[in-house]
Order: C-alpha cells, then sequence, then structure tokens
C-alpha cells in the first residue's frame, strides 16, 4: 500500500498545483500523516479493492480542495515562488467542515 499512499500523496499536490498553490513543508507533512493514517485504517478494515482505492482517492481530493478553498478565501498571499501557500490551519479547518470521509475520519 506505500504505493498507495505515494499515488494519494501525488493527487494532494496536483491539485495543489493545478490551484497554482503548494503545500507549506509542515503542512506537507500533516498532509502525508493523514494519508498515512488513512492507508492504516483502510488496512486495518481489510478495504484495499480497487473501489475502495477509488472512494479514498476521492475523499482525499474533496478535503485538498477543500483546503484550497479555504486559502483562497484568506487571502493568502504568494511565496517566493508565485505560488501561494497552504498552511497548517487549512488542514484543520477542512477537517472541521467536512463531514466523515473515509478512510480520513
Amino acid at each position: 500500500m506505500i504505493h498507495f499512499e505515494n499515488r494519494l500523496w501525488a493527487t494532494a499536490v496536483q491539485l495543489a498545483q493545478e490551484s497554482g498553490m503548494e503545500f507549506t513543508v509542515p503542512c506537507s507533512h500533516n498532509v502525508r500523516d493523514f494519508i498515512d493514517a488513512g492507508v492504516r485504517d483502510m488496512k486495518r478494515e481489510n478495504r484495499a479493492s480497487d473501489a475502495d482505492m477509488e472512494e479514498a482517492d476521492s475523499s482525499l481530493s474533496h478535503l485538498v480542495r477543500e483546503m484550497i478553498r479555504i486559502t483562497s478565501e484568506l487571502g493568502v498571499t504568494s511565496m517566493s515562488g508565485g505560488k501561494i501557500a497552504i498552511r497548517e490551519g487549512a488542514l484543520v479547518q477542512a477537517k472541521k467542515e467536512l463531514s466523515r470521509l473515509w478512510p480520513f475520519c
């Protein structure tokens, strides 16, 4: 499932880049830890089918899009590379605002 964790992280990074954003280093660590915890839940629940992986990918994408929306609403300025920084607060707020997103709950 390590490859799946990497795939989920790649999805998060791609969504951020498509929005002209990038995760700060602390936020990237938090998101990766969040992904790892979700994949551990999948393993513990014996849910590793293609449909389960698709559901997990969709849930994470939904969360990242919410983080992007929150960051945009905060009016965060660009980092040195011209991208807007997604900070840890966006992850915390997105998790509060969204209902349960299996396996990331």
